[in-house]
């Protein structure tokens, strides 16, 4: 569900298209085993996120650090574009 916020607008990493940005606005899980999969990537709010592959997994870049993860992951993380 896309959620607006301000003039920004905050949608799931999952429909971000290849090279898109945004900030990482919140991890909408109440799933503590994804919560601690996410942090231990680094994967926070406020960091920036480039989304460079969408198929057959999501691979994005926050960071240094470039990330793989499957759908289900990915659909928790909500991006704040500009």
């Amino acid at each position: 569900m896309d959620k607006t916020q301000g003039n920004s607008k905050t949608i799931p990493a999952v429909k971000m298209k290849s090279g898109e940005e945004g900030i990482i606005a919140e991890l909408d899980t109440d799933s503590k085993s994804i919560l601690r999969k996410l942090m231990a990537m680094g994967i926070l709010p406020g960091m920036k996120l480039k989304m460079i592959q969408t198929f057959p997994s999501y691979v994005f870049q926050v960071g240094y650090t470039q990330v793989a993860v499957d759908k289900e992951i990915a659909s928790v993380i909500l991006i704040n574009k500009n």
